[in-house]
């Protein structure tokens, strides 16, 4: 295996062949197998280690022995593993076989891709060829061909992969597999700084900090410089500070530990020979020294390893480690689809595949008047004008207008909650709250010159975005991820003191239909409803049907001026528009795709999730439309006594009571259509259901072909709740 050029393996018959070139292959240990199944060796080249393992696998039940072997093998491996063999099946028999179909059970290819998938392991030939046939075997007896011999690397060191071939059926009946790995040495990775918690629980430390705090501000005080910007650049100035204490202290405790284990190993020796009784209490003291040096780096891993898994249990087992393989595996994107429904494999394909999606979704037409499309601002001001009635008196909006008070900042840490991931800047919510004397009149200097037009800098807008997959989606889907920004602690510090004052007044703006993050309302209000008007609407004989809509990314897609016009018209003055409105001046985020960082992109559309603020900008935004429904004569609901009953909203999950459908649902077709234009809200008709409560049947099959929304057969699910 050459070093200096390419790495290629060769693999024929269940045989791994290891072509070297200019750097040998220094072997550390060899794992075989007593039945002939398998040889696994391992060793380095060029420093780095490697772990190559060839099985032969048996011709029925592949999936039982191949479970049990990656479980002998993941305790051998170590550094890049790479796995070749004959698997006597084709993964996917569509595409592996020339009959497009196999005798091996579906259970069992089901079992050995999740295999793989749990394990991390990519299919080489197939990532670099996701839509070419070819085949490693042909069968003489059934005259058919199928690729049975495969190469498979670690997702992880995917980047390393070169090429992979598929040769000729010369002198044996399975044909060569070739593959080619490229030098390790350059990787591109993206450089990450979060700051260590145990380093705020130091008194030496915290002394220092808080004198260097002081320090910085005193020396930077100087009115020509923006506030903002003095803000910013102490978080520079404090990265310094704590990446060299945490220098300080790692050099410290590597000493410290590396003198304990000297002395614990020369009084082995003097106490082996003697047997002496003090020297056995001096040992046991030194060894006692070492424990005490490893515990905080043994607390550390038990956190990162989410300690809460253990109240499943009184002690880590099977059970504690089968759950964390699960949440890790659900992270872990292995394929993607593009826009053209071409499947990637490499990592390098699925970021950039990954980033153009996001970065469209973020940058929808109609944001600037100078795009194609782009919304008009006077038809916003008309459709605001014409269904939301509801405005803040001017009094409290006054009030709104106040300068952020030190006790607001002190209120928002108070009610923020510790130990969630911080942003891009790498500071916790804990070093705010434990600097919060010295820091806090800088904090308010800087976020009340917003309104004076002071922009705050790109750096403390930027987020990282983390993608949490949707339960029972299919993860090759872009859409199917749900996006997570992880925003600047101090950004979320200064979003959340703006929903702490919006937030007593939004049941005054926000009507008793919409329940989503309203406070005294509940998810059950809505469905509690729901049940009772089916019911009612049986019982007596009404006609009533159930719409559930689902809302395409609804949060994501949000347009600006719709947003900022609908905050106007409402009646918030300009200081608190202008506090909200520079949370969306020039935002930019980078996606962390399998622990990789794309490049940065900017952001025009949306609330982003992860914002203390979003859910209330959205509920306020989506406001006008069911305020639009509730006032047209043309939308029919479900009439009890004084009250007509039409919609019932979840932040973006909607459940519609419709009766005299042949005329409400073009109408409420038209409603989205209108604030779709308006708001880029945008409504997946293949997963909006309709159920019929109380229609005749001849009635529904004249309504089905009229409308693009799917039919129930007896029950839909809102709010997690099955209405039958």
């Amino acid at each position: 295996m050459g070093y200096s050029s390419n790495n290629t393996i060769a693999k024929s018959k269940g045989t791994a062949i290891l072509f070297a070139k200019s750097i040998p292959f220094q072997h550390r240990a060899t794992l075989v197998d007593g039945g002939g199944r398998y040889v696994v060796v391992k060793g380095t080249i060029a420093d780095r280690m490697y772990t190559f393992a060839n099985i032969y696998a048996p011709n029925k039940s592949q999936h039982k022995f191949l479970a049990k072997f990656l479980t002998t093998l993941k305790d051998f491996t170590e550094g890049c593993l790479v796995l070749g063999g004959d698997f006597n099946l084709p993964m996917d028999p569509l595409r592996d076989t020339s009959l497009g179909r196999s005798a091996v059970p579906a259970r069992i290819l089901r079992r050995i891709n999740s295999l793989l998938h749990s394990n991390r392991l990519v299919d080489c030939w197939r990532a670099l060829h996701p839509e070419d046939r070819d085949y490693t075997f042909f069968s003489h007896p059934a005259q058919t061909y199928s690729r049975l011999d495969y190469f498979f690397l670690s997702h992880y060191h995917l980047q390393d992969l070169h090429s992979a071939t598929i040769g000729n059926l010369t002198w044996s009946d399975h044909a060569p597999v070739t593959m080619t790995l490229t030098s390790p040495l350059y990787r591109t990775t993206a450089p990450t700084w979060r700051l260590n918690d145990f380093l705020l629980s130091d008194p030496t430390v915290i002394q220092d900090c808080t004198q260097a705090l002081e320090h910085y501000f005193t020396e930077n005080a100087n009115p020509d410089l923006a506030p903002l910007t003095i803000w910013e650049a102490h978080k520079c100035v404090i990265r310094g500070f704590y990446i060299q204490k945490a220098s300080e202290f790692k050099r410290q405790k590597s000493t410290a530990i590396t003198d304990t284990l000297k002395r614990i190993a020369t009084l082995e020796t003097l106490h082996k020979g003697s047997l002496d009784a003090d020297g056995l209490v001096e040992l046991t003291a030194a060894r006692r020294e070492l424990t005490t040096l490893l515990n905080s780096s043994y607390h550390r891993q038990c956190q990162r390893s989410k300690m809460f898994f253990f109240a499943h249990g009184d002690k880590s087992g099977r059970l504690l480690a089968r759950m964390l393989q699960k949440q890790r595996a659900a992270s872990y994107i292995a394929k993607i689809r593009d826009s053209h429904n071409q499947i990637h494999y490499l990592p390098g394909d699925i970021q950039s595949t990954i980033r153009s999606y996001y970065e469209s979704l973020y940058n929808l037409p109609g944001h600037t008047p100078d795009r194609e499309g782009a919304t008009n601002r006077t038809d916003i001001r008309d459709y605001l004008t014409t269904h939301l009635k509801c405005r803040l008196p001017q009094s409290t909006a006054r009030l709104l207008e106040l300068p952020l008070s030190a006790e607001e900042l002190t209120g928002a840490l108070k009610a923020s909650k510790t130990g969630k991931c911080p942003g891009p800047d790498g500071l916790p919510l804990n070093y705010y709250k434990r600097f919060l004397k010295t820091l806090a009149p800088h904090f308010l200097l800087a976020f009340n010159s917003v309104p004076e037009g002071r922009l705050i800098p790109p750096q403390t807008l930027s987020a990282n975005i983390t993608l949490i997959p949707k339960d029972g989606k299919d993860a090759a889907q872009c859409e199917n991820y749900r996006p997570i920004s992880l925003l600047n602690c101090d950004l979320k510090i200064f979003a959340k003191i703006l929903a702490s004052r919006l937030l007593p007044h939004i049941t005054d703006l926000i009507h008793p239909d919409q329940t989503g993050f309203i406070p005294g309302r509940e998810a059950r209000d809505n469905t509690i409803r729901a049940l009772t008007l089916t019911h009612r609407a049986q019982r007596r004989g009404e006609e009533l049907l159930l719409l559930s809509t689902d809302a395409e990314k609804a949060f994501d897609r949000v347009n600006w001026d719709f947003l900022f016009a609908t905050l106007e018209h409402i009646g918030l003055g300009p200081h608190l528009c202008a506090w909200i409105r520079a949370l969306y001046i020039n935002p930019t985020a980078r996606i962390c795709v399998n622990g990789m960082y794309t490049a940065p992109f900017k952001i025009r559309n949306g609330t982003r999730q992860g914002c203390p603020l979003s859910p209330l900008l959205f509920t306020l935004a989506l406001e006008p439309f069911l305020a639009a429904i509730r006032g047209s004569p043309d939308v029919r609901g479900l009439r009890v006594g004084p009250t007509e009953h039409k919609i019932a909203a979840y932040a973006d999950d909607l459940l519609f009571f419709i009766s005299r459908p042949e005329t409400t649902l073009p109408n409420v077709l038209q409603a989205f259509h209108r604030y779709g234009l308006l708001s880029n809200l945008k409504i997946n008709y293949a997963k909006s259901f309709i159920l019929n409560i109380s229609l005749s049947s001849r009635r529904v099959s004249a309504l089905t072909p009229r409308f693009p929304f799917q039919w129930a057969t007896s029950r839909i699910k809102y709010l997690g709740i099955w209405v039958t």
